[in-house]
């Protein structure tokens, strides 16, 4: 990559219009890089090599030939939207919060951003399962150490995965939403944990729309 065409002019001015810190930038894009290292990409004393410019590129939702125009000419910017190829995955003592107000400037610096998938819409986040709840013996099953995408605008209905809390916003659970009679319950697919029943705490923190599975050398963690 030639010097005159380096790109990080074009990766300045995407990462100032999502309001982005340097960190921000590094973590969505997945690199072990100082920010000192970024800024110098961003003022063009150095260019990037192919695999970082790749990464940069894809944290910030498009290409890195995208980037090379957009350094070229300018004109050619479009304003983007916050990472539509990663998700991040938040803790679960922080999912309440960040549901309802999902601004990467807020995310900690290391936070991991995760890929779906398919394309996320709207405010999608991941979370990782954290206990055996909700690992059945048989049929669908959420083992401990699987990535669950969570959609927060998606209003639960029986029979949905769900998020959510029960009054403290800092402990939510992930249970099946099921109705016996008038009654709502929480429900674990794993029979060796109690139902909760919804009373008027209950509190929806999003709908799980998709899953990632956990692998190491052996197979399926």
């Amino acid at each position: 990559m030639k010097r005159d065409h380096t790109i990080g002019t074009a990766i300045r001015t995407r990462r100032q219009a999502l309001k982005w810190s340097l960190q921000s930038l590094i973590d969505a894009s997945g690199l072990e890089i100082s920010s000192g290292h970024l800024a110098t990409i961003e003022t063009k004393d150095v260019a990037p090599s192919v695999y970082v410019a790749a990464a940069l590129a894809k944290g910030l939702g498009t290409t890195v030939d995208s980037l090379l125009r957009e350094t070229q000419d300018p004109d050619r910017f479009s304003e983007p939207t916050v990472n539509i190829q990663r998700v991040p995955l938040v803790t679960w003592e922080s999912a309440s919060e960040w549901a309802k107000n999902p601004d990467a400037r807020r995310l900690p610096s290391g936070t991991e951003w995760v890929v779906p998938a398919d394309t996320p819409v709207g405010q999608v986040f991941a979370l990782k399962v954290r206990d055996e709840s909700m690992q059945s013996p048989s049929g669908v099953s959420f083992p401990a150490g699987f990535t669950l995408f969570v959609d927060p605008a998606r209003k639960p209905g029986v029979g949905d995965y769900v998020v959510a809390h029960l009054g403290e916003p800092t402990a939510p659970v992930f249970k099946k939403l099921v109705r016996d009679g008038s009654a709502f319950y929480l429900q674990s697919l794993n029979p060796q944990f109690p139902m909760q029943q919804v009373g008027d705490t209950f509190e929806s923190i999003g709908v799980v729309v998709g899953l990632r599975a956990a692998f190491d050398k052996g197979g399926v963690l």
